[in-house]
């Protein structure tokens, strides 16, 4: 885990891929990412595939939930099985 803190704006995000995107650029995914939940999964349960913070912040995520409510949930249910083994990474997600 390289910073403290990552703040990340998803109201953007209209379509998965734009989502993706947005996600692997923050988060320091290499450029062969696959732009999928297994994907997503692989890159940030590893060190060397991703930057993850000890403090991952999402905001907009009702914004998400609106325009893309299933990738809204996958992606809250992947950062809950990464917060169970990872105990010290915390994440908080904003409206």
């Amino acid at each position: 885990m390289s910073a403290d803190e990552l703040v990340l704006d998803l109201a953007p995000a209209r379509s998965k891929q734009a989502l993706h995107r947005l996600l692997a650029q923050g988060l320091g995914f290499p450029d062969y990412y696959g732009m999928n939940w297994d994907a997503f999964g692989d890159c940030v349960r590893d060190d060397d595939q991703s930057c993850l913070p000890r403090h991952l912040v999402l905001e907009g995520m009702a914004s998400l939930e609106q325009s893309l409510p299933h990738e809204a949930r996958m992606l809250q249910q992947l950062l809950r099985e990464l917060q169970q083994e990872r105990p010290g990474l915390r994440v908080t997600i904003r409206a």
